[in-house]
């Protein structure tokens, strides 16, 4: 049995793992699945104060007060974020670094990509009183049922997430780490993932594996997922 503690990305909350979880539990596995402030069930917390450093410590305080240690750390899309900055502050408390079709940055990258930060803040402006603006849709290859109920729940996505540089002082670089790849929809044109590729690329003792979903697997492959974070856990 391992411990694995699973970060969502941006719009959503601990629901977008609401299918994956059963299937790990099943196999025996601790799991928490913490919303981030200001989204899920959290909304009412949401504010222009909330940040990336909210984020990060939201999930460094779920280690802490319960207690957690040899975590296996899951980090989903904008998670990679939070899961990049809680290894770096704990890293004794984790054993191993999951990155899941995420974002994997460096010591002060933005979730975002600087060359849209301007485009945010003016959605920001325009529909979000300065600090936060509507989520996208982009989950087409789900059931119309399914779609509607994750419509329900998204969240607007909170500006200063997106637009402030991570700190990491490189602490947390030597915690075993596994960047999975999700092919389904995989451009890799795009900016944000030839970063990620570029990172990928320049950590040759990181593990890499490939997903045939796409980028929402933990909502349209939820067993896939769960059998492959299984293997990874378990040291398969």
């Amino acid at each position: 049995m391992a411990t694995l503690v699973l970060v969502h990305g941006s719009y959503f909350g601990s629901f977008s793992w609401r299918w994956v979880v059963p299937h790990l539990r099943t196999a025996g596995h601790d799991v928490h699945t913490p919303s981030l402030t200001g989204v899920g069930e959290r909304i009412h917390l949401a504010g222009p104060h909330v940040d990336l450093d909210t984020h990060i410590t939201d999930v460094v305080n779920v280690l802490y007060f319960e207690d957690l240690t040899g975590v296996v750390l899951v980090g989903w899309s904008y998670g990679g974020m939070i899961v990049a900055g809680v290894a770096d502050r704990v890293p004794e408390r984790v054993a191993q670094i999951i990155y899941l079709d995420a974002d994997v940055p460096r010591d002060g990258d933005t979730s975002s990509p600087p060359s849209v930060h301007a485009e945010k803040e003016a959605q920001a402006r325009a529909h979000g009183d300065g600090w936060r603006y509507p989520p996208p849709f982009g989950t087409d290859d789900l059931p119309v049922e399914t779609r509607q109920w994750l419509w329900a729940r998204h969240t607007p996505d909170l500006l200063k997430t997106r637009i402030l540089p991570i700190r990491l002082t490189g602490t947390g670089a030597a915690i075993p780490t596994t960047y999975v790849r999700c092919t389904i929809g995989y451009d890799p044109a795009s900016a944000i993932n030839q970063r990620e590729d570029a990172r990928i690329r320049s950590e040759p003792t990181w593990h890499y594996r490939e997903l045939a979903a796409s980028h929402a697997a933990p909502l349209t492959h939820p067993r896939e997922v769960a059998d492959l974070l299984h293997e990874l856990a378990s040291g398969a």
